[in-house]
C-alpha cells in the first residue's frame, strides 16, 4: 500500500505544478511546454481541473487502503493522457519536444499506478 501512496503523492505534486502553471502563469507554461495557449478562457479552466485532480490524488494517498478503488480513476486518466499525447505526436499535431516529456511521465505514472494498485489488492 505504501507504493501506491507514494505514487499518488508524486502524481499530486506533478499535477499541482502543471495546474498551477496553467492557472497562475500561463506564459511560463507556454515556454515550459513549448506550445501556444491561444484560448485565454480554457487555459485557466484546464489549470483548475488539474489542480482538483492533484487534490484528489493527495486525498486518496492519505488513506490509500480505504480509497484504493479510486486509484483506478487515475489509471484511466493517465491512460487517456498516453493515448492523446501519442495520437498528437503520431499525427504531427505536436512535436516530441511538446508532448514527449508529458507522454513519458504519463507512461511512468500509468505503469506505477497499475503495478501498485494490483499489489495493494494482493
Amino acid at each position: 500500500m505504501k507504493g501506491l501512496k507514494n505514487v499518488l503523492l508524486a502524481l499530486a505534486v506533478y499535477m499541482t505544478v502543471v495546474g498551477g502553471l496553467f492557472l497562475f502563469a500561463p506564459r511560463v507554461a507556454e515556454v515550459a511546454f513549448q506550445t501556444s495557449l491561444p484560448d485565454a478562457a480554457l487555459t485557466p479552466l484546464y489549470g483548475q481541473v488539474v489542480l482538483v485532480i492533484a487534490l484528489m490524488a493527495y486525498l486518496v494517498s492519505t488513506d490509500a487502503a480505504k480509497y484504493a478503488k479510486l486509484a483506478w480513476a487515475f489509471v484511466f486518466a493517465e491512460a487517456g493522457h498516453v493515448l492523446i499525447f501519442g495520437w498528437q505526436l503520431m499525427s504531427g499535431i505536436s512535436t516530441f519536444a511538446q508532448v514527449g516529456p508529458p507522454l513519458i511521465i504519463a507512461v511512468i505514472f500509468l505503469i506505477l499506478l497499475v503495478a501498485f494498485n494490483r499489489q495493494a489488492k494482493a
